[in-house]
């Protein structure tokens, strides 16, 4: 979770006044007709067909049900590969609805308390008529460090429900300080079953620390555990997503051979980075290493939450300039991109991927091409790995959503969103 400074609300709508949809057995061969599909280039007009919830481009048997598209834009749904709203129960179906409305159906979570997914919440995620959901679980990091000191103090606080600072550690959060701790907990960490593994990167290898961050950011794991680390998860068929602050954490996480990266190297103040440039921007060789090995990028860049001081004019530019630069490193060298906002419950607007989308598109991060494919294609993908998601083709999963007008001629059109189908079924 980071710190950020402004709030900026977003609005997504959805087609009003329609009928319910129609039902049809799940088996039944569905034509979705005069629709205008994405085939991750630009937009084609033609016929889709789909039975047992999966797609074909020619009818798989009698078609049983027409459903006309009315020249809609067809695009894989949406993801959010960063968020950290679905950790219980409390508001848990305004939270479903808010993804939907977006048309977000995918989410990843980087780390959460597995003892609050109980299951009255998985009852109601993961399934055809809601968000699909991953959970890495405890994230993995060293003695005190980041998120231990932000988890104790939620705790204290009663955030989480009928648990205490002293529950923390093993469920929050995991210390791994040398071999011997990851001998010993590593089977504690299976036991969750985890989707993913997440690590915690913070300053590592005695790099310099802005004075006024504050401490609880500022320690991670040894980076010297991080390969043992991912070579265990990729073992047990596990990905491995590492947190970053700077550019020498990025380099570090792809030394060690993670499979992502969460959040682009962070702002760190303007004096702190005319001083200290190699920890505020990715070198293009270490972007082009991480393309080579395949990382996913998420960006997590739109700020939000209340800043402790509001940021001068000189230093918002300064973090915009730094965030472009590295947005254009990776971008460059070819770094998928995915999309995640880092939201949290209790935050007010509650924050999804669409604003993230907005802040990169009205930031001039990237064009709305390159936007689309990152939001629908690439953040599915990096979410659920092995699953058939993220494309409008044949043998992948019939879910996406009809838009009112071209995204591609005005991204503002991924929020006029007139149907959303999940794997064959209209929601």
């Amino acid at each position: 979770m980071r710190l950020a400074l402004l709030a900026v609300a977003v609005s997504v709508s959805a087609c009003a006044g329609e009928s319910p949809p129609a039902r049809s057995s799940p088996n039944d061969v569905v034509a979705w007709e005069n629709g205008r599909w994405f085939d991750g280039a630009r937009f084609v007009a033609r016929t889709m067909y789909a039975s047992g919830g999966i797609f074909a481009e020619t009818p798989p048997g009698p078609i049983a049900r027409k459903v006309d598209l009315r020249g809609g834009w067809v695009v894989p749904p949406f993801g959010d590969a960063h968020h950290h709203g679905i950790d219980a129960e409390r508001g848990l179906d305004a939270k479903i609805g808010a993804f939907l409305s977006a048309g977000i159906f995918y989410v990843k979570n980087p780390n959460v308390i597995p003892d609050l997914l109980t299951p009255a919440v998985r009852a109601k995620i993961n399934r055809r008529d809601s968000i699909d959901v991953a959970f890495s679980n405890g994230g993995l990091t060293s003695t005190g460090g980041h998120p231990a000191p932000l988890h104790d103090m939620l705790a204290k606080r009663g955030v989480f429900a009928g648990m205490t600072p002293a529950d923390m550690e093993d469920h929050a959060y995991f210390f791994i300080d040398k071999d011997a701790d990851l001998d010993a907990k590593w089977p504690r960490v299976l036991a969750g079953k985890p989707d993913f593994i997440k690590t915690f990167v913070l300053f590592a290898n005695g790099q310099p620390t802005p004075p006024d961050y504050p401490p609880a950011f500022l320690k991670g794991l040894d980076p010297r555990m991080l390969p043992p680390i991912v070579a265990r998860a990729h073992a047990a068929g596990l990905r491995v997503s590492a947190h970053v602050d700077t550019a020498l954490d990025f380099r570090v996480a792809v030394d060690a051979g993670v499979d992502e990266i969460n959040h682009m190297p962070f702002f760190l103040g303007l004096a702190f980075c005319r001083e200290h440039a190699t920890s505020c921007l990715v070198d293009a060789e270490t972007a082009k290493l991480a393309a080579s090995r395949g990382i996913v990028v998420m960006t997590t860049m739109a700020p939000h939450g209340a800043p402790p001081k509001p940021p001068t004019e000189e230093a918002l530019a300064a973090e915009r300039a730094q965030q472009h630069a590295n947005f254009e490193t990776l971008r460059a060298a070819g770094v998928p991109i995915a999309i995640g906002v880092d939201g949290i419950s209790g935050e007010e607007p509650f924050l999804t991927a669409a604003y993230e989308a907005k802040f990169l598109h009205d930031g001039g991060f990237a064009d709305n091409l390159a936007l689309l494919k990152a939001w629908s294609e690439t953040t599915a993908r990096t979410i659920f790995p092995a699953r058939r998601i993220g494309r409008l083709a044949s043998g992948y999963e019939a879910s996406f959503l009809v838009l009112d007008g071209d995204p591609i001629a005005d991204f503002a059109n991924v929020g006029r969103i007139r149907m959303k189908v999940k794997q064959g079924q209209e929601l």
